[in-house]
């Protein structure tokens, strides 16, 4: 929670997916659709989030 206390609302699912993702896996994700929609919905829950948010966030950046 402290690596994202100062992430905005929109950036921070777009931040721990892929964190997350990567601590499991030992990579991250090619594409944000390769993290399974389960996981999508209960790191949203335990971050306070929308899980759409996940599916509007941008990752060409």
């Amino acid at each position: 929670m402290k690596l994202i206390e100062n992430k905005t609302i929109e950036t921070k699912i777009g931040f721990v997916i892929p964190l997350k993702f990567f601590q499991n896996e030992a990579r991250f994700p090619i594409h944000k659709h390769e993290v399974p929609k389960a996981v999508v919905f209960y790191i949203a829950k335990q971050i306070f989030s929308e899980p759409s948010l996940y599916s509007q966030y941008d990752w060409k950046d």
